[in-house]
């Protein structure tokens, strides 16, 4: 037995040594044999290789670019390091401002061969906390030189004198500062050239490489690495301005214009040089990263309702979502009464607020505008403290006879009004539609400054409005994006409350605590203060964070917010596609105007990417998409102007949905108009579901007793008719035959009798030769009841055997159909029929003009059909089965989205094109045609209708639509006997 425990000890001890090996080996950098389980990044730079090459364990490699260490004895001499590149590089970026602008333009060019001189110069960040973030990899690789790891020829000796001073301990810093630039111009200005054992051979790459090198051996994400390539270059650039500012002045015979000349080949591309290796890897970074889909974060777990998802495998639900803007709601009400106010029945009433979007004076919003009166006074919250009202009677006391500010109660009240600013801002970034970018909205003023003279909070309408500034186009462009976002009701009010009472108090106060210029500053332009600074990104997740946990058992910050309220506003149909494609096609008036519509955005400033400001006409939407996903949250939508008190979320009320579809009952009386067929809407808030839910019951039931119904009238026309009914198959006999009126009215779609006339010949085959199956009896009579139950005419009758084998084929569902009848042939039918003889089953009709659609519903009004037409934003209902939709939109991904949930719920039996030769002609000025075959979405069967379609151009018109092989041709003589064309010489 002893024997045996020993024998089991030894083979544990052997397995222990056996996975303690492999652990060893995954430390290390693996380099598979076969490049297909390599990724595109590391086989372009092959920095997995470089690695390997080191033989040294992940953890060590990656010690290599750590920050100074010194607490190690090695590196006790490197405590100064990161202030004195931080010192080098502010140096630098102070010459910025007295430096030429041309100079600035050229050290921005980074390809001036390709692209020319930037017209936007080398700049300054924008926050100054940006340069701090952006010497971090410089620290590094300063660092990782003084290592004495690297073997760099003749930069070697400035490196050691860098090291050196810092063992030295140099007593002024100005010599380490001027020995860094040394370095990095001397690192910076060597050509590196690969060779067999270094294909990495320059220390800069090297560094980055490093840099991504994860704990496990793996690398970054080339979308990861971009940014550490951007920040090389930003300082590399300085380094550059730094030197060239350096030989102007060392020179009189050299100007600041020449000396960019002779270092312009180490700052821009296609050169032998380090900036020209990280632009080759920073283009190449990108486009993988642009080109590669990202794995999802978010997975659907109701793909009904859409009432739950999974976030990186953490399940959320939207019921929770909405729990968590109720509690930040009481808590907020909360603290502006019991704390800001302390109890005070304090309140601002205004009607409408006037507001001027296009005045610039330094300090004007609406809250200073002369017209609002309401807004006057105020003082009252600063008076109700010094006369020691309610909660306030300790802030003022008195001493030897003299009032003196109790600061300890001022900075407690000041804490109080941050914590009501947080709860402001975290409503402002959850509830105001697409999120802001943090860094923005903790930025935003409410009055115009003398720096800044755009505020961020306007007034339009009744909706009180936050104008997000995109930094980021801001820094890149030089000019300003705005993006528009509406607040909720409640938010919007206790805003406007805080600024009409409690700023003015607060501006006091923060005076009188911090005496610093700066923070009165803050309270004074600021929208949001945080006691005595401003709000950052990671104050306002945090906040997010601290109310979200407790719901959903997850930190809802900043990045994972955007993720999941993207993904439910796309869902419940809040996103900004009107304004988005409004955009992404030329409309017939930009046009008529001699232009297009992206030289009517670029001129007239029109475009929802004006970098000025929103445009009148999109700005709506803009606000409607932020009360849409407030009215989703069940939370009062702005711009009803109401008090907080009556927007509480609990006295919300969903709104009653408003139908924009045909009704399917007859009217009794003659005299229903089409506004009350087109837009009857319902007394009761019934969600879409439920209703869709509805409609599909009773069409279960109803289908059979339907079917049956019309089986019995079509033996019944066929025992009655004889030989009479196949003989309405072609062209009409005696008077009043041969006319089909496919209106109520005397006007529109009727024509003269087609005479009897000889099948033509052509070369395409005709619907008879192309049908492999027989056509059935059953359909051609009911589809010709359909019509002249639709005409109210008993006497319709087919316009021609085309017309008829082309229904025939469209409702069988079996082939791609191109039907060419000439005008007033009944092609409107084509599509109308089947839509009303089929249950439950959609007919998608595209219709490249807005003059079409116009008159595709006048005209199914009056006849009473049901129908529907797609609006963006807008979830396809069950009951009608013909579905309109613009051939623009149908290009659009949001179309494609609808389509696809409407299969899910609905069967869709065919889409048809109407006018199919526009496509053909129009890709020369619209662009959203120019891809039309992508209009087949679903794999259903495709139908094209034309009246003016050439034979020459049938194969044009096959290949564009990539219709199947085996598709059915019905094409009738377009020649129009009535037209008489004469050429004069």
């Amino acid at each position: 037995m002893e024997a045996r425990e020993g024998g089991d000890s030894r083979e544990n001890a052997l397995v222990d040594q056996l996975l303690k090996e492999l652990d060893q080996q995954l430390k290390t950098v693996q380099v598979p044999t076969d490049g297909r389980l390599i990724t595109p990044w590391l086989l372009t730079t092959r920095w997995n290789e470089w690695a390997k090459w080191y033989k040294k364990p992940t953890e060590e490699l990656r010690a290599l670019v750590s920050l100074p260490q010194p607490s190690l004895p090695a590196e006790e001499n490197y405590s100064e390091l990161y202030d004195s590149i931080r010192s080098y590089f502010e140096e630098a970026a102070m010459l910025i401002d007295t430096t030429d602008e041309l100079v600035l333009q050229r050290l921005n060019s980074p390809d001036p061969a390709k692209e020319g001189i930037s017209n936007m110069p080398f700049h300054k960040h924008m926050h100054q906390s940006t340069l701090k973030q952006y010497i971090h990899p410089i620290v590094c690789f300063v660092t990782m030189l003084l290592r004495d790891l690297w073997f760099i020829g003749d930069a070697n000796v400035d490196i050691s004198r860098l090291d050196d001073l810092f063992e030295q301990g140099a007593p002024d810093q100005s010599q380490i500062i001027r020995q860094i630039h040394i370095v990095l111009l001397k690192v910076w200005t060597t050509p590196w050239s690969k060779s067999k054992y270094y294909i990495v051979p320059d220390p800069t790459e090297s560094c980055l490489a490093l840099l991504t090198l994860n704990h496990d051996g793996s690398f970054k994400q080339p979308k990861d690495v971009t940014k550490l390539i951007a920040k090389f270059e930003y300082c590399m650039r300085l380094t550059f301005l730094k030197e060239i500012r350096e030989r102007a002045s060392a020179s009189p015979d050299m100007d600041e214009a020449t000396a960019c000349d002779s270092l312009q080949p180490w700052f821009t591309e296609k050169n032998y040089s380090t900036f020209a290796r990280l632009r080759s890897l920073q283009h190449r970074a990108s486009a993988i990263a642009f080109s590669t889909m990202s794995l999802p974060r978010i997975w659907w777990t109701d793909s009904e309702a859409w009432s739950s998802l999974n976030y990186r495998g953490n399940p959320i639900a939207f019921s929770d979502v909405c729990l968590i803007f109720r509690d930040v709601e009481e808590k907020l009400v909360d603290i502006w009464e019991n704390k800001v106010l302390r109890g005070l029945k304090l309140r601002v009433d205004y009607g409408h607020i006037l507001d001027d979007p296009s005045e610039r004076s330094v300090g004007y919003s609406f809250m200073f505008d002369p017209r609002n009166t309401c807004f006057q006074d105020r003082a009252r919250l600063v008076r109700a403290v010094v006369e020691g009202k309610g909660g306030f009677s300790k802030f003022l006391l008195r001493y030897q006879d003299e009032l003196v500010w109790n600061r300890s109660a001022l900075r407690g009240w000041l804490q109080d009004y941050a914590e009501m600013q947080k709860l402001l801002l975290m409503r402002a970034e959850m509830l105001s539609g697409a999120p802001s970018r943090g860094s923005e909205l903790t930025a935003m003023l409410y009055r115009n400054t003398q720096a800044r003279e755009v505020r961020n909070l306007m007034v339009f309408g009744k909706h009180l409005t936050l104008l997000g500034q995109y930094s980021k186009m801001t820094a890149l462009t030089g000019r300003d994006k705005l993006i528009p976002h509406a607040l909720d009701a409640l938010t919007s009010d206790i805003l406007i409350q805080d600024l009409a009472l409690a700023r003015p108090f607060a501006e006091i106060a923060a005076k009188i605590c911090f005496g610093n210029e700066e923070v009165t500053q803050l309270y004074r332009d600021h929208l949001f203060v945080n006691f005595n600074k401003a709000f950052t990104s990671d104050d306002l997740s945090a906040v997010m964070a601290k109310h979200s946990l407790p719901r959903v058992q997850y930190a809802l910050t900043i990045n994972p917010w955007r993720h999941i309220q993207t993904a439910w506003k796309r869902k419940f149909k809040c996103a900004m596609e009107d304004v988005v494609e409004m955009d992404m096609e030329d409309d017939i008036d930009s046009l008529q105007a001699g232009h297009t519509r992206a030289t009517e955005n670029r001129i007239y400033g029109l475009s929802t990417h004006s970098l000025a400001a929103a445009a009148e006409d999109v700005l709506p939407l803009f606000l409607q998409a932020s009360t849409g996903w407030q009215e989703r949250c069940q939370v009062m939508p702005g711009g009803s102007g109401l008090p907080y008190h009556q927007a509480r979320s609990h006295l919300f009320v969903p709104k009653a949905p408003a139908t924009t579809t045909n009704t399917t009952s007859p009217a009794r009386e003659e005299s229903t108009t089409t506004a009350s067929l087109h837009n009857s809407s319902t007394s009761y808030a019934l969600d879409n579901a439920m209703v869709d839910n509805i409609a599909a019951r009773v069409t279960e039931r109803l289908a059979p007793m339907l079917t049956n119904l019309i089986q019995g009238l079509a033996s019944k026309t066929r025992t009655t008719s004889g030989e009479e009914s196949s003989d309405t198959a072609g062209p009409a006999q005696g008077q009043g035959k041969g006319k089909q009126k496919e209106t109520v009215a005397e006007d529109t779609w009727e024509t003269p009798s087609m005479p009897e006339e000889e099948e033509p010949a052509s070369e395409y085959p005709s619907c008879q030769a192309n049908l492999c199956i027989a056509i059935a009896q059953d359909l051609p009579i009911l589809a010709l009841q359909r019509m002249q139950m639709l005409l109210r005419d008993d006497r319709t009758s087919w316009r021609s055997y085309q017309q008829r084998d082309a229904m025939v084929a469209i409702l069988k569902r079996e082939k791609d159909v191109i039907v060419i009848l000439p005008t007033g042939g009944g092609k409107s039918m084509l599509a109308i029929v089947p839509s009303m003889m089929e249950v439950n089953m959609a007919t998608i009709l595209i219709l490249p003009l807005n003059s079409l659609i116009m008159d595709y519903e006048r005209r199914l009004t009056a006849m009473r059909v049901p129908y529907q037409v797609y609006k963006s934003g807008q979830q396809l209902n069950l009951q009608d089965n013909l579905v309109i939709v613009s051939a623009d939109k149908s290009q659009m991904p949001h179309w494609r989205s609808s389509l696809a949930d409407l299969r899910r719920r609905k069967e869709i039996a065919r889409i048809i094109v109407d006018e199919a030769h526009i496509p053909l002609i129009a890709k020369g000025y619209r662009r959203s045609l120019e891809n039309f075959y992508e209009v087949r979405s679903e794999p259903v069967p495709l139908v094209l209708l034309s009246a003016t379609l050439p034979p020459i151009f049938m194969n044009s018109l096959t290949n564009m639509y990539r219709l199947l092989s085996n598709h059915i041709t019905c094409r009738q003589s377009t020649n129009r006997p009535e037209l008489t064309y004469i050429l004069e010489k």
